[in-house]
């Protein structure tokens, strides 16, 4: 009889169906309701609607795709290591990269926007200065709201879901009383063919929006996977939770696209959409400037609040998947090992504490909400188009396994989700990406260093995982050569690229582009038996109820 005190601390199964479901859903709704309207408004005018919805389209495919992959194989980290069971080191390397980059950035920005939000309505506090950036008093504030997350955190994953639970019903609350009272007291029908037409960007700022806010406020769907490893009942939860949270949001943010250009003063866009609340004023916080301007003081206020709340909640769910990737990455040994070490509660104490002192240091000057969200964007479509190539990939090297969920028709949506994410990418424009390859490059740098200090790790997969590097060059290349979307250069090395793709011709070239990248990975795949061998040392610190669920048996 196994001695279970001499047994080491693993995660814990404490995650049922509704906290599983607010997890995710309390990532899809954080800061990208409170100001995402706006920014879409000036991108793409009464047109913004349409960016809603494209972006939705764009992303239920890639959640669908994350619905299998967390039903089928439960295990923490997902995200970081769904890629490297069929591709090994190198591919497992980039997917974790990315994913790391893209969860460690969010709740700093979280906590940013709601400090900024406050910041608006109270300019004595003194916590953000005219650039949008922290002030010395705001950085002592963003530093102990990030110490906040990681106390609640540490005290286990069940107080974690059960908290952002209760922080949910406020989060789904608020938005819906915005939009009924709101619409109530001051609706414009004119203002959707204002300032130029519906669409008086083109298709272009329909686009444009899209990095500037759209796609980032939809994401986060994808948390349940990452904590597929501590739910009851991941099976029949995880693709409920992920596809459900982003459908809810959705909704939810077009509803609040509408409310917003139905609600501007029809005066203020009469010409353009620029500058909706008029030349000369703030634009951070659009929907108290909304209500207060309507006569609803008393949801200005509670606006407020949820202006701390709900941007709050968010930052503390992604701290704890923060955690959870990098002790997914110190288990297949791309970090070092304290980062997967458990404590009595069952949490990645080690990483939940990293995760949140690295996030402290982003809140130095790299510049304010917008200016972050779109290279948070790339990082995240990065992330989001390895899942579509391991769906296929899997299907073909470990088919025998049990699949709870199958997406209908995968042969299709993986392909096409793969080259929406390419084009996400592009549309995040080149300062964004080239800042992106940058950190890229020195986490590279690290792992190799690490490779040198340890040789006894395995050897780098570079045949399964090669396709990596065209596609972040490639996506590169094209972001340069392109044409400007959000921060494209004029020159690149002093030389002015004066020929850009055409538009259109540029978003065709990036889908051929991806489909080709696409099927190379696919064909390019680790066998069925090297991929087995992965899926046992992924859940190797499984309890028995995993084994009994049948996750660590080989197919």
């Amino acid at each position: 009889m196994t001695d279970l005190s001499q047994v080491p601390p693993r995660l814990k199964r404490d995650v049922g169906l509704l906290p599983l479901f607010m997890v995710s859903a309390g990532s899809v709704i954080g800061s990208g309701w409170l100001l995402g309207a706006l920014n879409a408004s000036i991108a793409a005018g009464p047109a913004s609607i349409i960016s809603w919805a494209i972006g939705a389209i764009l992303l239920i495919g890639i959640a669908l795709t994350y619905a299998e992959l967390g039903s089928t194989y439960p295990i923490s980290g997902g995200t970081a290591r769904f890629t490297w069971i069929h591709t090994g080191t190198l591919g497992g390397f980039f997917a974790g990269t990315f994913s790391y980059l893209q969860a460690v950035a969010i709740a700093p920005i979280e906590v940013e926007a709601s400090l900024g939000y406050v910041d608006g309505k109270w300019t004595w506090f003194g916590l953000v200065n005219s650039k949008g950036l922290l002030t010395g008093k705001g950085l002592v504030v963003a530093v102990l709201a990030m110490f906040l997350f990681m106390g609640i955190n540490l005290a286990g994953v069940k107080w974690m879901a059960e908290g952002n639970t209760i922080a949910m019903i406020w989060k789904i609350g608020v938005p819906v009383l915005t939009i009924i009272f709101i619409v109530a007291h001051s609706f414009h029908g004119s203002n959707f063919h204002a300032g130029g037409g519906f669409m008086p960007f083109g298709v272009k700022g329909v686009l444009v929006a899209l990095p500037l806010g759209v796609i980032f406020a939809l994401e986060g769907f994808e948390q349940a996977a990452q904590l597929a490893g501590e739910a009851r009942n991941p099976r029949r939860d995880v693709p409920i939770a992920v596809v459900g949270s982003m459908l809810l949001g959705a909704a939810l943010y077009m509803a609040l696209q509408v409310t917003f250009i139905g609600a501007v003063n029809p005066h203020n866009v009469a010409h353009n959409w620029l500058t909706p609340f008029g030349a000369g004023t703030g634009n951070f916080g659009p929907y108290y400037s909304l209500a207060t301007a309507a006569g609803l003081g008393w949801l200005g206020w509670i606006l407020i609040i949820d202006a701390v709340i709900s941007p709050g909640g968010t930052g503390l769910v992604y701290l704890a998947g923060t955690s959870r990737l990098s002790y997914s990455l110190a288990r297949i040994r791309f970090l070092p090992p304290v980062f997967a070490t458990i404590d009595r509660r069952g949490v990645p104490w080690f990483s939940i504490l990293f995760g949140g002192v690295f996030g402290c240091f982003l809140f130095l000057p790299f510049g304010g909400w917008a200016k972050l969200v779109g290279a948070i964007t790339a990082a995240s479509s990065f992330m989001y188009s390895f899942a579509p190539v391991a769906a296929i990939s899997l299907r073909k090297s470990d088919p025998d396994r049990e699949r709870p969920y199958r997406v209908p028709g995968l042969p299709v949506i993986a392909p096409i989700s793969f080259a929406v994410s390419g084009l996400i990418i592009y549309w995040s424009g080149t300062t964004n990406l080239v800042k992106l390859d940058l950190a890229v490059v020195f986490f590279l740098i690290l792992y190799v260093i690490a490779r040198m200090v340890d040789p006894s790790q395995a050897p780098i997969d570079f045949g399964a995982g090669v396709f990596c590097v065209p596609w972040i060059v490639g996506l590169t290349i094209f972001s340069i050569f392109g044409g400007s979307y959000v921060g494209g250069y004029p020159s690149v090395f002093g030389i002015k690229i004066n020929h850009h793709l055409p538009f259109w011709w540029d978003i065709g070239s990036i889908a051929v582009f991806s489909f080709i990248v696409f099927y190379f990975a696919v064909n390019t795949r680790l066998g069925p038996e090297r991929v087995n061998t992965n899926v046992l040392e992924a859940v190797a610190d499984a309890h028995q109820e995993d084994l009994d669920l049948g996750i660590g048996e080989p197919a």
